[in-house]
């Protein structure tokens, strides 16, 4: 999980390497002095936090004051903001069951992908963590067992089944990053792109007149001015979907020989 982008409150102890996860904790029973709040009532609060002002927003003070308790009894739920992150990202990827498989990889792989740009869209500041560090709670192991199971007919080892896996999500993030990139310049700037254009038309005319960027040139006078992002989606998607094909060799049920295996020390997701 990446690191938490605002300090914890000083009082409050640096997580210990032995400390249980947040997942071991919500297995316990909770002490009497907990029962006036709820892990879900606690991540809901968090996200519509996230959801509103981005995730530099978020802090424990805040999640706290939204519902009206101390910053302290927080802290005895959840023991720092990554937990709470963990528990955020995890809630995200439950708002939309994952669909049962068909048997077509494409197919499925291909539905994943719609539904993580989905999730992404609706929170942005989750996108930030979805190639980061597997999320252990429920939702997240579920994804992983569906993601697995989209795969699994194609004979691969699981290091290739994680390629296949972490190819499409690897992809749909850096979309929809980039779709976040313009929402977020379109508000820093206050100009629509067509306005962003206009604005740098003169500069963009110089630049075709120099007759230095052909390249340049062409995607100026014949690209697509102002393509849809969910046909470019469905396209460069598509695109993954047959390089993963052809990694699988001539027939489209078999993989290609096994590469030698990556040791591994330790068991690592």
């Amino acid at each position: 999980m990446l690191s938490a982008t605002l300090p914890l409150r000083k009082r409050v102890p640096p997580l210990r390497k032995d400390a249980p996860t947040i997942w071991a904790q919500m297995g316990r029973t909770p002490d009497d002095h907990r029962a006036s709040l709820g892990y879900q009532e606690i991540t809901r609060a968090a996200i519509e936090i996230a959801d509103a002002e981005g995730i530099r927003a978020l802090s424990m003070r805040r999640v706290a004051a939204r519902l009206g308790s101390g910053t302290m009894s927080l802290y005895r739920h959840v023991a720092t903001k990554e937990d709470l992150i963990d528990l955020m990202v995890d809630a995200v990827l439950g708002e939309e069951p994952v669909p049962p498989t068909t048997g077509d990889w494409r197919r499925d792989l291909a539905e994943l992908a719609r539904r993580s740009r989905r999730l992404a869209r609706r929170h942005p500041w989750a996108i930030r963590f979805r190639l980061a560090r597997l999320s252990h709670g429920p939702n997240g192991l579920a994804e992983l067992e569906h993601g697995v199971a989209c795969v699994s007919g194609l004979g691969l080892e699981i290091d290739g089944v994680l390629d296949f896996m972490n190819t499409v999500s690897a992809f749909t993030v850096g979309f929809v990053q980039a779709e976040l990139a313009e929402e977020e310049a379109r508000r820093d700037s206050g100009l629509s792109e067509a306005e962003w254009r206009g604005r740098m038309g003169p500069h963009v005319q110089r630049v075709i007149d120099s007759g230095l960027y052909p390249a340049f040139v062409r995607i100026v006078v014949e690209a697509e001015d102002y393509p849809d992002p969910d046909v470019t989606f469905e396209r460069q998607l598509g695109m993954v979907l047959d390089g993963l094909a052809v990694s699988l060799g001539p027939s489209s049920g078999h993989p290609r020989a096994s590469r030698p295996r990556r040791q591994r020390a330790t068991l690592n997701v």
